[in-house]
């Protein structure tokens, strides 16, 4: 039998034939050269996607986590970008799923307001035009890699989740894979719902980012500073009583993002917006100052077994 172009590689702790990613695989035309669908069940997406690249048969990687939905060119797109030889490594931005909730709609505001998330932002908006990509710009749960780059520089960091995309394309840049950003190649998901679930996630991905500092070591970037200049900030306002000074900088910073947020937000949204938009680095930065205490009490690795699926959920 000849091997798959495709293989798509989903993590799941549980298999569900109804998962948004597996009905867009059905949905979406095949693309040329045919794909292989491969499923991980377990408690560790790193060592899930792992596990999965040792079956996987196709010369084209795609990483999908199990609540996206591709674009109905998804396929077209990804086969124009991988045209290119130059391309190694391909991702596009994770778009909010249609017919969101009030609540996904200002967290996903927040998540693509350049002025909150820098460039992070391309990770959930289209940002300007197909270019060389880093880290920065490119989310786990929409990429494509040729398979031959993780014979190269071996597979993502099975001591990390989240985050071990964010080390992996940081070796991948070190050794000089051609790693790209694709504005049009495109995923639908589903954002966080709640003040409470988007403050975990915030939590976990600064929590994350310590880890990854653990393993691929300490660099002058901004996200290694950030813990720092929060503390040496409070440490400041308490030293010198400028609270109120603070609030007043609170709410200038708010109407700044309400009156900046994309347009499709209601009114109450954008206040909304603005009002909790501070919170959105300060409770990323409380995750890396967490994650740093974390390091003190390591907690043992994952130990439940990952199991391979197949698209109809048959062991493999």
């Amino acid at each position: 039998m000849d091997s798959p172009r495709y293989t798509v590689i989903v993590p799941m702790s549980r298999f569900r034939a109804e998962e948004p990613v597996l009905v867009s695989l059905r949905e979406t035309p095949p693309p040329t050269g045919g794909v292989q669908i491969l499923v991980a069940e377990g408690g560790h997406p790193a060592r899930q996607r792992n596990a999965a690249l040792g079956r996987a048969r196709g010369d084209i990687l795609v990483f999908l986590d199990n609540d996206s939905s591709m674009s109905s060119g998804y396929w077209k797109e990804l086969e124009t970008a991988l045209a290119r030889p130059e391309v190694e490594i391909v991702g596009g931005p994770a778009l909010l799923r249609p017919q969101a909730t009030a609540w996904e709609e200002i967290f996903h505001a927040l998540l693509t307001h350049t002025l909150i998330v820098g460039a992070v932002s391309a990770r959930y908006a289209s940002r300007g035009e197909f270019r060389v990509a880093t880290q920065t710009d490119l989310i786990l749960c929409n990429l494509a890699v040729r398979r031959a780059i993780f014979e190269k520089i071996g597979p993502l960091s099975n001591d990390l989740y989240p985050s071990e995309e964010n080390e992996w394309l940081d070796r991948a840049h070190a050794a000089g894979v051609g790693a790209y950003y694709d504005p049009c190649l495109q995923v639908f998901r589903p954002q966080r719902t709640s003040p409470g679930q988007m403050g975990l996630m915030l939590l976990r991905y600064g929590m994350g980012r310590t880890r990854q500092f653990r393993v691929s070591g300490w660099r002058p970037t901004f996200h290694q500073f950030l813990p720092v200049m929060l503390i040496a900030t409070f440490a400041a306002l308490l030293h010198w009583h400028l609270e109120a000074d603070f609030v007043i900088l609170w709410l200038v910073a708010s109407a700044i993002i309400a009156f900046t947020c994309k347009s499709l937000l209601h009114g109450w949204q954008r206040i909304v917006a603005g009002l909790i938009a501070p919170l959105v680095p300060l409770t990323y930065a409380m995750g890396q100052v967490l994650g740093w205490i974390a390091l003190l009490f390591p907690t043992p690795a994952s130990s439940s077994e990952i199991v391979l699926l197949n698209e109809r959920g048959e062991r493999i």
